[in-house]
């Protein structure tokens, strides 16, 4: 995590000094793509952090990559979900998150470490690719089930869900675009505990040692650093009470913590969203979590680009990434 973190810093678009020269823009454009070879999925969002950087490298020649492929060029300005509707609020982000962790510190809940956990989230992000290609004409969830065995090892499986928009505009887009996306894709795949980064030492129940476990591995642990890694951990990491109340507190602490107020999820759930501002990625970023107020659940995740668009092909405000829990 802390090399992706790292390398996706030193790849900050707004910066003209972290973009390939000329030479090599037009090796990676010009490289030949096997078109026999199958759509390949990337395993968790930590591996698309790095899949993103990527992606930035060879923005600015997408369109040219799309002509090469045999596929219509794509929009000038990438497609992006519609941001959530927030009530407005004066509530105190500290004094709220406190008594959410004081009524989930008291829950009592069975939990087994000798089974198979499953976790279920839909999610998206601006460097979804679909058969190699950057879709910038439509939204294009992915639907993700993962199941974990006791001995750390997973399996999953992901489909991709049908392509959103905001308007009929933007889908005769799509359409005209080559309809990228239009027939679902199935993705499949395992892991051997030794393939699984996660932090070696249990999670505390205490927010101190909490913050300590989420903070393993990373060079910095600014307040951006530990909304990512909180997105992170929920991927694949079942909490207990305890547990998700000592989360909730090292989330108070937060540096420039506001509190966005009520808020219907993406997934129709009714939680308080929370964020912090930061621009550890090189992008001045919104991150946003969303608790369910009564026992301390995660439920959302968002990422929303607040200033300077630099190299992506986005008009600001607009969210690029966002992961809703359905299952954990």
């Amino acid at each position: 995590m802390r090399e992706i973190e790292d390398y996706l810093k030193d790849l900050n678009p707004a910066d003209s000094d972290a973009m390939p020269d000329e030479a090599a823009l037009q090796r990676i454009i010009s490289s030949k793509r096997k078109s026999k070879t199958p759509a390949r999925y990337v395993p968790t969002l930590r591996q698309r952090w790095a899949l993103a950087g990527a992606a930035l490298l060879v923005v600015a020649g997408s369109l040219v990559m799309s002509q090469l492929d045999g596929v219509p060029p794509q929009p000038a300005l990438a497609m992006t979900p519609v941001a959530l509707n927030y009530e407005a609020t004066d509530c105190s982000a500290t004094e709220m998150l406190s008594k959410t962790a004081e009524r989930t510190k008291s829950l009592h809940e069975n939990q087994k470490s000798d089974v198979t956990h499953r976790f279920v989230q839909d999610s998206w992000s601006l460097s979804t690719r679909i058969d190699g290609v950057q879709v910038t004409s439509a939204v294009i969830p992915e639907h993700r089930e993962t199941w974990v065995s006791p001995d750390g090892s997973q399996r999953w499986k992901a489909r991709t869900q049908k392509p959103e928009f905001q308007t009929e505009k933007q889908r005769k887009e799509w359409q005209d675009s080559g309809a990228l996306g239009d027939t679902p894709k199935v993705f499949s795949g395992s892991g051997e505990p030794a393939d699984r980064p996660a932090p070696a030492a249990p999670p505390s129940s205490g927010a101190e040692g909490m913050r300590k476990w989420l903070a393993q591995g990373l060079p910095q642990f600014g307040s951006g650093e530990l909304f990512s890694r909180i997105r992170e951990v929920y991927l694949d990491h079942n909490f207990s009470p305890q547990q998700r109340a000592a989360i909730l507190q090292v989330v108070g602490g937060a540096s420039d913590l506001t509190c966005r107020g009520k808020v219907t999820d993406r997934a129709g759930r009714t939680g308080i969203g929370y964020s912090v501002n930061s621009a550890y990625r090189g992008l001045d970023t919104q991150y946003t979590l969303i608790f369910h107020p009564e026992n301390g659940v995660l439920l959302s995740y968002e990422e929303e680009l607040t200033g300077s668009a630099g190299a992506l092909n986005v008009k600001t405000p607009a969210i690029i990434s966002y992961v809703t829990y359905i299952v954990h």
